[in-house]
């Protein structure tokens, strides 16, 4: 009977432990919630990074599938803004051509004979099919304004009609002369017939002598007339002349800028199918640096279009800068000046540690695509870790870039999460 109270004391367990527990739970969650409401952590927004500088490396591209015909320079030399790397195959000469651009580029008004041109401009160059057209454009209206000024035309025309209005002058003062003669005579005839038809009213003569001087007076006045008709016609055919020697004054100054438009027209084309061709088929270098090779060997490599044939990396590094793809989610939390840890990945950061950046600018729209993404600018002052340590910065390092949004505790996002239950039961 004492064995059996004694099992059933035991199964019971004592009091203080259960009421010690619960104290000891009670604290705990006291002790939790105080944590979750004091202390706050930072939202992480996550996105890949490139950082690189304000003059960043230039690529150099194929424009077009082939061979590379020549590579100029070597991997590491320093290149200047505009230095030929590398020329890919076509069929023209890239001498001839660059001169031809060279020649130009100068004035066009020092040839005057087509000796001269043939010598400034050779027939014989090898431009290859995408300019040969436009250069044989070119060498053509040369050579007709050339011909238009040398043949003088013109010129011989014009001597004609001046030596005609000379001629026509001399005739219209000859004959103004003889006008004054004729008005002499003219004058004469009418005295003598006043004075022969008084004689004839008097009797002393008779009636045919009397016909026979208004016969004289008629003929005088026929030629007078006649004279003052021919004068008219003169002025007449010099004024044809010289209206003549206008239009072809015109006519010549109109051909001749018309040429002249032609001949400019054409050099504006031939330098323009130039560029195209430099475009195509010359790799030049856009800034001055140090040149790189990626999968480039040799001469005569075949090579794809679009496929990145150079990079010339910029001698003086300017301000460093980060380029961040941010995915939607949580991307109306980013706000310019918000920080960002950044883990490289050509230092990692558990043995570099991270660099420290801000945020800049956010583009106002997505990146349109598979998975939009808003683009975010970040200001890099300096590339010192978080372990004191500085990295040695080169072109495009990558990453990941941790943007820190706003500092919440445990208990505001419980909130929210209650608060949507109650948005949503109240809607």
């Amino acid at each position: 009977m004492f064995n059996s109270n004694k099992d059933i004391e035991l199964d019971k367990g004592p009091g203080w432990v259960l009421r010690n527990g619960t104290i000891f739970i009670f604290v705990m969650l006291i002790l939790v919630l105080l944590f979750a409401s004091f202390f706050p952590f930072n939202e992480v927004v996550e996105g890949n990074v490139m950082i690189t500088s304000e003059n960043p490396p230039a690529h150099i591209k194929a424009k077009n599938a082939g061979k590379i015909l020549a590579i100029n320079y070597k991997a590491g030399d320093t290149v200047i803004k505009g230095a030929i790397l590398g020329e890919l195959e076509n069929n023209g000469k890239r001498v001839d051509i660059l001169n031809l651009k060279n020649q130009l580029k100068s004035s066009l008004d020092e040839i005057y004979s087509l000796e001269e041109l043939s010598k400034t401009f050779s027939p014989h160059l090898h431009l290859g099919s995408d300019i040969q057209f436009y250069y044989n454009t070119f060498w053509n209206n040369y050579q007709q304004l050339i011909l238009d000024e040398s043949l003088q035309d013109f010129n011989i025309y014009d001597e004609q009609i001046n030596a005609e209005l000379f001629n026509q002058e001399n005739s219209i003062q000859n004959k103004k002369e003889e006008l004054i003669t004729m008005e002499r005579n003219l004058e004469v005839s009418q005295n003598n017939f006043s004075r022969y038809k008084q004689l004839f009213q008097k009797g002393v003569i008779s009636q045919l002598d009397l016909e026979i001087t208004e016969k004289e007076l008629l003929i005088v006045q026929r030629q007078f007339h006649l004279l003052k008709q021919e004068i008219n016609q003169l002025k007449l055919e010099k004024s044809g002349f010289q209206n003549k020697q206008k239009l072809t004054t015109h006519s010549s100054v109109r051909n001749k800028n018309k040429l002249e438009m032609d001949l400019e027209l054409s050099r504006q084309n031939l330098l323009n199918s130039i560029t195209e061709w430099e475009d195509k088929y010359l790799l030049k270098s856009p800034i001055e640096g140090r040149l790189s090779f990626f999968e480039v060997w040799g001469e005569y490599q075949n090579i794809t279009e679009g496929e990145n044939i150079f990079t010339v990396v910029p001698l003086i590094q300017q301000n460093l800068i980060g380029k961040c793809e941010v995915p939607l989610r949580n991307s109306g939390k980013l706000k310019a000046g918000q920080k960002v840890n950044l883990k490289l990945e050509n230092y990692p950061y558990r043995e570099w540690g991270m660099v420290r950046a801000k945020v800049g600018s956010i583009s106002e729209v997505p990146k349109t695509g598979k998975n939009p993404v808003y683009i975010v600018y970040l200001d890099i002052d300096h590339l010192k870790t978080s372990y004191g340590k500085n990295l040695q910065f080169h072109q495009e390092l990558k990453g990941t870039a941790e943007i820190l949004l706003n500092e919440v505790t445990v208990m505001d996002r419980v909130f929210f999460q209650v608060r949507h239950l109650w948005s949503n039961q109240e809607f």
